[in-house]
């Protein structure tokens, strides 16, 4: 044979077979997130997976997950998808902005992105009780995440929730009692379902705190500004469509009651939303 012969098939091997290392290394390294776009693991405000350093977590996509943004599914889901920003506004209405049970938190979020059958986060969230405040005053949270309530007073502590239900048109309000614990202890619940829960302690009335349970991970919490009256807001990563925005405010209602807006991807759209008490809620301003 040849020599130039015996060189080209050597050299075409070389090729096969660094292509096919190469093939095989993105494989083990980049998994992206299946055709539906939902990264387990994937905290999507935050855009950081959540994997501890270095680890594995088994709700987690990506292969090599760093726990920073140079993982894999974060980068695909910020490839594909825009964002939400805007401000809210407050109409013939006024917000305490300051002290532990402030009214300057708004929830912001989506009513509905694809089936709202989206992986719960793997972190846990907390809710510390101290100095006799439950910390923070509002928690948002998607469905499925783990909630830490942890008493880090010099006395025992009680957690008992308040909220609806409702079953065809009948609305029942429930309570759920987590009981009695001392100082130092913590316990963890878990709400599947998405619901606005008032959470008190039985042993000191005065303490009282919002957990809002959501569908999916699109939403942020606002807080209104003292000075302009005026709260900012963004979204990450939301995949491109047509969606429902809302607000929910211990308080207040959003004018109109939702918001249409339509997302691009790579793209920013910006929102005008207006908060007002009740009875102004359905007026045009």
């Amino acid at each position: 044979m040849p020599k130039k012969r015996i060189i080209r098939i050597s050299a075409g091997l070389i090729v096969a077979f660094g292509f096919s290392m190469l093939i095989a290394q993105a494989q083990e390294v980049v998994d992206v997130p299946s055709a539906t776009g939902k990264c387990a693991g994937l905290d999507y405000q935050q855009e950081k997976c959540q994997c501890a350093k270095g680890e594995q977590h088994q709700s987690c996509v990506c292969k090599s997950c760093s726990g920073d943004e140079q993982c894999a599914c974060v980068a695909q889901a910020k490839k594909s998808t825009g964002t939400i920003t805007g401000t809210i506004k407050l109409f013939r209405a006024i917000a305490k902005t300051k002290g532990p049970k402030s009214s300057k938190d708004v929830v912001v979020y989506l009513e509905k992105v694809a089936d709202n059958n989206f992986p719960a986060p793997v972190r846990s969230t907390l809710v510390d009780q101290k100095g006799l405040v439950f910390i923070p005053h509002v928690l948002v949270v998607q469905k499925g995440t783990p909630i830490e309530f942890r008493n880090s007073d010099n006395d025992k502590h009680n957690v008992y929730f308040l909220y609806d239900e409702v079953s065809g048109k009948t609305k029942k309000t429930k309570t759920l009692d987590m009981g009695t614990w001392m100082p130092g202890q913590q316990r963890s619940h878990t709400f599947k379902e998405p619901k606005e829960v008032i959470t008190l302690c039985k042993l000191h009335l005065e303490m009282a705190a919002y957990v809002v349970v959501l569908d999916n991970p699109f939403f942020t919490m606002a807080s209104i500004d003292a000075e302009t009256r005026q709260a900012s807001f963004t979204i990450k990563n939301v995949p491109p469509g047509k969606y429902v925005l809302k607000t929910w405010h211990k308080k207040l209602k959003l004018m109109g009651g939702s918001q249409a807006v339509s997302v691009e991807t790579g793209k920013a759209t910006n929102v005008e939303l207006t908060i007002t008490k009740a009875k102004y809620a359905k007026k045009k301003i």
